[in-house]
């Protein structure tokens, strides 16, 4: 953990859906980042005179590459948007990091149910091959539910469903409120993610859950699952609140 900061360089940015965008850096001293994967980095930079700080969970694999890869939203007169969407390729901005408890620890659940909206899906692309591993070591299973408007909003989709299709005991499921695809899509759903809870399930004894995106949405899956037995133990939660100043 490193709380010293550390020069980055964009290496590269694109949108990956709309008024979100994906930022690839590398260190500019040359050395290795590593990181759990859940953990997330601070950006600091200066903005109209003022030095402001921003929290953005890691998207990449640890091993993969020596990248620091982050997804960001847009939001409307959001002075970190405004700034981070607007960096090229070769522009650098100071880092430390990485922080963060949102990670997969050493307790053996026989399913791991991730829970996520918008960007907090984030931290679950990171967690892929350390999930694999548990998959095939424990025999555990893996449910990802990704909550958004419309298909296109849903975060590394492809990523997803290609590894869900490489890997039985992954389900993925990208939950919709406002409309699906046209044909539907078999990894798509109606509706909120809390709303899949009832067809999964739950068991307490089982499952270990992350929630990690809008904060409305982690009170109410929380709320849900301590109607079905679920406490602090076995739920793992991280609020992603958009600062907009």
């Amino acid at each position: 953990m490193s709380r010293e900061k550390f020069s980055l360089i964009l290496q590269e940015s694109k949108e990956i859906a709309p008024l979100v965008r994906h930022l690839s850096f590398v260190r500019k001293d040359g050395q290795a980042f590593e990181f759990i994967p859940g953990q997330f980095v601070n950006l600091f930079f200066e903005f109209q005179g003022e030095m402001l700080q921003r929290s953005y969970s890691l998207a990449n694999i640890p091993g993969q590459s020596n990248d620091i890869e982050l997804a960001l939203s847009y939001v409307s007169d959001g002075r970190a948007s405004d700034y981070l969407f607007n960096m090229m390729r070769g522009n650098e901005i100071l880092c430390n990091g990485p922080f963060g408890r949102l990670t997969l620890r050493e307790e053996q659940p026989k399913r791991y149910i991730l829970v996520a909206t918008g960007t907090g899906v984030t931290p679950y692309r990171s967690m892929l091959m350390e999930l694999s591993k548990r998959m095939h070591d424990t025999q555990a299973e893996v449910v990802i539910l990704q909550g958004a408007r419309t298909p296109e909003d849903l975060l590394y989709r492809d990523d997803f469903v290609s590894f869900a299709d490489k890997h039985e005991k992954l389900s993925f499921y990208g939950c919709c409120s406002r409309a699906l695809s046209n044909p539907e899509q078999a990894y798509e759903r109606k509706g909120y993610v809390q709303d899949q809870f009832e067809a999964l399930n739950l068991n307490p004894e089982n499952d270990m859950v992350f929630l990690c995106g809008n904060p409305n949405m982690v009170d109410a899956a929380y709320a849900k699952l301590t109607e079905n037995g679920f406490t602090a133990k076995n739920v793992r939660r991280e609020k992603y609140v958009h600062a907009s100043h």
